[in-house]
């Protein structure tokens, strides 16, 4: 970014991240979203024939960004991996080729560096990753990685792994080095120019790295059931709204890719309660099936006692919504799916002096006309095919109309909100959240494969 356009940013930043903070802790609500049968996701089954249209389309360069990455983010990253390597001071950097559609795209990706110095190949090992060659310094810097593949059907992110850990585990220091060199470098960005001059503005991503109770996606090795984090002799079963892109509202409709949304998980990154040595271990779909009898004897929750009588191999997915309901439902690209069940536990009641202090340090709301006002002025944003067109200077301009357009009024409550919540971040470690969980997959012909079981009182 031009140095002229720092000021712009800075102040920008001030007026408009809060404000949409404030905006979404006022307008929506906190309760978890009712149990409903989600959309499936797309359904392309791994061994899907290609069509002869598609095998054509292998043949051209892909033109959107989202494997288009230059020579010189690669070096940004391997110059953020050796600042910050004290994370990993043993592991090494490498860059991992994703499938996002067909698993056999990754083995037809045929990547290479294209510049003025022409195509230059770039080799993937078994586990389909690349090391940056120091012979590329002597190369054009605005180069761009390339894959001969149609838009869209690959992917790919930095990948960092110490020496000794487990398959079926990453270690928590590999991963906390691996988010801010993917987001700052802007590796793992996929959005349109203007989306991320948007996204430097308002907050940007490698920042989310350093949260509380969750972080950006990663990626696991294999379709995951479940992750626990262990450190030493603590351990904590990961809700499962931290993975499968769960975490968001509406996430199961975002753009993962079908064959990540199964890998895909959160993690609380920046809860320095959890050292970088934390095991972070991964329980897959395809891992030996077990019932949790002893969790589940040992609860009178109405999950357990419905639980008590499941058969893995044998309970239909029709038995279990009969039992309990819809449910939160999510399915994958072979046709197997999850079913998530939650009950958050009762809200402990305040003591009076808590109470009031909390009352003293509240921040008072602005009112629901002036929020709405508010929310008039950003929804007059013109459309990201509009924005699409326009220069980085035009893009500034519609954030300063948005800004000038905004009620005075609510200035002070956003920044008072936005330090309010920089506080809460940073004050104490995240606590898991407290309630029951009942976590069931099916495969495709809709019968018990595994189940998952925690309360938290």
């Amino acid at each position: 970014m031009s140095r002229t356009a720092r000021p712009f940013v800075a102040s920008a930043s001030r007026l408009l991240c809060p404000l949409l903070m404030l905006l979404a802790s006022t307008l929506a609500s906190a309760a978890e979203p009712s149990e409903e049968e989600l959309p499936a996701a797309k359904i392309i089954p791994r061994n899907a024939p290609l069509l002869e249209l598609q095998q054509v389309q292998t043949q051209g360069e892909s033109t959107l960004p989202r494997e288009r990455k230059t020579l010189a983010q690669i070096f940004k990253a391997q110059a953020l991996f050796q600042k910050h390597q004290g994370l990993a001071p043993k592991a090494e950097l490498k860059f991992r080729v994703y499938a996002r559609q067909y698993a056999s795209d990754v083995d037809r990706a045929d990547l290479a560096l294209v510049g003025e110095q022409g195509r230059t190949p770039i080799a993937l090992d078994d586990q389909h990753l690349f090391a940056a060659d120091p012979a590329w310094r002597k190369l054009d810097q605005d180069s761009v990685v390339r894959s001969r593949l149609a838009e869209g059907r690959i992917t790919w992110r930095p990948d960092i792994r110490s020496p000794g850990v487990p398959e079926g585990e990453r270690r928590l220091g590999d991963l906390r080095l691996q988010c801010p060199i993917a987001f700052a470098s802007g590796l793992a960005r996929t959005d349109s120019s203007w989306q991320r001059f948007l996204q430097s503005v308002f907050r940007p991503g490698h920042e989310q790295c350093e949260e509380n109770a969750w972080s950006p996606s990663n990626f696991a090795d294999a379709p995951i059931f479940s992750v626990t984090l262990i450190d030493g002799e603590r351990r904590l079963r990961l809700n499962h709204r931290m993975l499968h892109g769960l975490f968001d509202d509406s996430g199961e409709n975002y753009d993962w890719g079908f064959l990540l949304r199964d890998r895909m998980f959160r993690l609380p990154m920046g809860d320095k309660s959890w050292s970088d040595e934390t095991r972070v271990v991964f329980e897959t779909m395809d891992s030996p099936a077990l019932m949790p009898v002893k969790e589940l004897q040992a609860s009178k929750h109405r999950f357990a006692e419905a639980a008590k009588s499941w058969k893995i191999g044998e309970t239909h997915v029709d038995q279990v919504t009969a039992a309990l309901g819809k449910g939160r439902r999510v399915k994958f690209d072979l046709g197997h799916q999850i079913l998530r069940y939650w009950q958050a536990a009762p809200k402990e009641t305040a003591s009076k002096d808590a109470a009031k202090k909390d009352s003293t340090e509240s921040v008072a709301l602005p009112s629901l006309s002036t929020l709405m006002a508010a929310r008039s002025a950003i929804s007059a944003m013109p459309s990201a095919a509009d924005m699409s067109q326009k220069s980085e200077q035009e893009v500034r301009a519609e954030v300063e109309k948005i800004s000038a357009a905004l009620p005075p009024s609510l200035s002070a409550a956003a920044s008072a909100t936005a330090a309010a919540a920089a506080k809460a971040a940073t004050d104490a470690p995240a606590a898991p959240e407290r309630g029951t969980e009942l976590v069931l997959l099916f495969n495709e012909q809709g019968l018990l494969q595994r189940l998952g079981f925690t309360e938290r009182r």
